[in-house]
């Protein structure tokens, strides 16, 4: 199948439409698997099912991947040295690993949106809170002012019982802090997003937004998932650049903020098995195994392990490489294999993905309905082809619920594969 020629020129206007504030969900369905499943495949859209009828619509002996990290509660809420409130929303940290960073018992210097920063120019920030496990005492210096956003040194302690020491950042988080809903919700988090923002096969924590197609996922659909087919996982820490909209003007403009990823060897064993039918849940989870592709091509080209994947490689300096070497998905994981001997890959990628694209390693992405002029969206009109903008009309006169705590779609494109 002859590709096609990436087009960098597209304008955002083509992935605009417009979005009533009444369609955005604000909670969402319970249980979460009785959420609304719209499926598109073989030329069809039909609207009538649920997450619950999803085992019954996959084909059976399929891959199911997924996304496994887990979301922090990356909100905090301080108090400036003259009284007024402070929020930081810590967005990665600075100078060592996520993993890193949230094991540290201080001082971590972590990039932040700050709400509130208005006069705080200098100084530091602070807070002490009584809880059952002590007195906690916060303080947030401001290091540098960048460009929309801060960076921020936090430390930490907590007294108890006449003692003092210093847990660690993730023990702060889980008593203090809040859970990072989007700010399309216009809402406080509650008590019960600790447990609806996230999936229940969350385990490497580390996003500050959640892998939203894998929220209607329960434990009982899991396990009817796995009497259809396999279920495997990568990890993508979701930064906040997912919030980010893009900018005016040509797609090429737009900047994506690079996020980390994990793939274990057996996942990439799994990945390098022929005659196999992929479903990728979340946008998240595709653009993880779609840099593993291009990492290969890298790799067999530079001769050394890439550890980054930048923005528009695909389209340039690796689209000639790719055509040489005629790689599928499979062949390119079997070569990774072999170089990799056993190891684990771990790597950042700051792929964008946008029409002209050729997905090879799923026939299939289960996903929601995202926002407009978003780059979500441009991975969403690769998958559903040029009638997505049909597709999300038909979906809001049908009633669905858009957005991270919304409906979902499975989109079926396995008969467009590249080879």
């Amino acid at each position: 199948m002859k590709e096609a020629q990436p087009n960098l020129s597209l304008d955002i206007e083509a992935f605009d439409y417009e979005l009533p504030v009444d369609a955005i969900a604000l909670h969402p369905m319970e249980p979460r698997s009785r959420a609304r499943l719209l499926h598109q495949g073989n030329g069809k859209v039909s609207t009538g099912w649920t997450f619950q009828d999803l085992p019954r619509i996959l084909p059976q002996g399929m891959q199911l991947w997924v996304n496994d990290t887990q979301v922090i509660r990356a909100r905090l809420l301080l108090l400036k040295p003259t009284g007024g409130r402070l929020e930081l929303f810590l967005l990665e940290p600075q100078g060592m690993a996520m993993e890193q960073a949230l094991q540290s018992t201080g001082p971590v210097i972590w990039k932040c949106l700050v709400r509130g920063a208005k006069r705080w120019s200098s100084g530091q920030a602070g807070l002490k809170v009584m809880t059952p496990g002590g007195l906690w005492e916060i303080q947030a210096h401001l290091k540098v002012i960048e460009e929309g956003t801060r960076q921020v040194e936090l430390q930490w302690k907590r007294s108890s019982e006449g003692t003092m020491e210093a847990p660690s950042l993730a023990t702060l988080l889980d008593v203090l802090g809040n859970m990072p809903l989007p700010p399309y919700m216009r809402r406080p988090d509650e008590e019960r997003d600790a447990t609806d923002y996230q999936t229940v096969y969350a385990e490497v924590p580390g996003s500050v937004a959640a892998p939203t197609a894998g929220l209607h996922y329960d434990q009982e659909l899991m396990e009817e998932l796995r009497s259809v087919g396999t279920i495997h996982s990568v990890t993508l820490h979701v930064g906040a650049g997912t919030f980010k909209p893009l900018t005016e003007g040509p797609v090429v403009d737009h900047a994506m903020h690079a996020e980390y990823c994990m793939v274990g060897n057996e996942a990439l064993q799994a990945l390098s098995r022929d005659d196999v039918h992929r479903v990728a849940t979340g946008t998240t989870t595709l653009r993880t195994l779609e840099s593993l592709y291009w990492l290969a091509i890298k790799w067999k080209v530079e001769g050394k392990r890439p550890v980054r994947l930048d923005q528009w490689e695909w389209a340039q300096e690796l689209r000639q490489p790719s055509l040489e070497l005629a790689w599928n998905m499979q062949e390119a994981m079997q070569w990774v294999l072999q170089e990799l001997q056993g190891e684990d890959w771990s790597f950042e990628t700051a792929i964008m993905i946008i029409p002209s694209y050729t997905i090879r390693s799923c026939q299939g992405l289960i996903t929601n309905f995202h926002l407009p002029k978003s780059t979500l969206l441009c991975l969403v009109a690769v998958a559903m082809g040029d009638q997505w903008k049909e597709v999300y009309a038909q979906a809001l006169e049908s009633g669905f619920r858009f957005l991270s705590y919304g409906d979902g779609s499975y989109l079926d494109f396995g008969t467009k594969k590249a080879r």
